[in-house]
């Protein structure tokens, strides 16, 4: 397949950034260049035919784009961290890695995102846990396993040891959990 190369202008304000961008067609190059925009909250962008450098920011959209992750492998972020956590600059603006792709991907975040492989530097979205509030150590899908498994009489301790956390945590998540469902505004 013959890709073609774009220039990506994006602005913010007054600030404004281009971005490389291959695409197979131009209806692809415009849903990509929405897609970037939507993850760096851009007010506007334009396309042109131009070629320019590759940046750290086009090489993660273009894998992105054509979804060169393995389901396997950790993908070390290269670039700057803030507090342990891969970030980007852009627009003048600090961007969290994995938070950005998740606005790329169109996938909501109703919390925090997190590696699930362990490895904190890894921003393979294949890779990514949701978790409801930042100290969380257990993300949605294992939340519902421990209220199915508590619904159905299985000890708090065997819960932990499934899940792999302290009691104490099932403990403040299944209270969690039973106070949202009473609330009644949920």
């Amino acid at each position: 397949m013959t890709f073609i190369s774009y220039c990506l202008s994006v602005s913010r304000g007054d600030k404004e950034l281009e971005i490389a961008l291959t695409a197979n067609d131009a209806g692809h190059a415009q849903a990509q260049a929405s897609d970037i925009s939507r993850a760096l909250r851009a007010d506007t962008f334009s396309l042109t035919y131009k070629n320019i450098n590759d940046t750290a920011l086009s090489e993660l959209f273009r894998r992105l784009a054509v979804s060169e992750f393995s389901h396997i492998e950790c993908e070390p972020w290269e670039g700057k961290y803030s507090n342990g956590s891969p970030i980007i600059y852009a627009l003048s603006t600090k961007y969290y890695v994995r938070p950005m792709i998740l606005d790329y991907l169109e996938i909501n975040k109703d919390g925090c995102v997190r590696p699930s492989c362990g490895n904190r530097y890894c921003i393979n979205p294949y890779h990514n846990s949701y978790k409801k509030m930042k100290a969380s150590k257990l993300g949605d899908a294992d939340i519902n396993l421990a209220l199915a498994f508590s619904s159905r009489g299985v000890p708090v301790k065997e819960i932990a040891k499934a899940l792999k956390v302290h009691r104490s945590t099932i403990y403040r998540t299944l209270n969690r959990e039973h106070f949202h469902s009473r609330s009644p505004h949920h």
